[in-house]
């Protein structure tokens, strides 16, 4: 039995909708958000996920980061 406590995931696919809407690529968002191009594509791998970048990247987006927001509660694995 694994515990996960606390665990916030982002939607990738919903980002990477708005981000084709505008026509942009992982780089164009990175610019717009004031963040590193690999902070970006490690964001939307899933490898690296903070909230700050969150909200970054979703304010460059122009939404608020609970556009994204999957989960934040508490998850227990059996």
């Amino acid at each position: 039995m694994s515990n996960t406590i606390g665990k916030t995931t982002f939607d990738v696919e919903r980002m990477l909708d708005d981000m084709a809407i505008r026509g942009w690529l992982a780089i164009d968002l990175a610019r717009a958000a004031g963040v590193a191009d690999m902070t970006v594509y490690r964001f939307l791998r899933r490898e690296a996920q903070t909230n700050k970048t969150a909200k970054k990247l979703a304010e460059a987006l122009g939404f608020s980061v609970r556009r994204y927001l999957i989960s934040a509660k508490a998850a227990v694995v059996h």
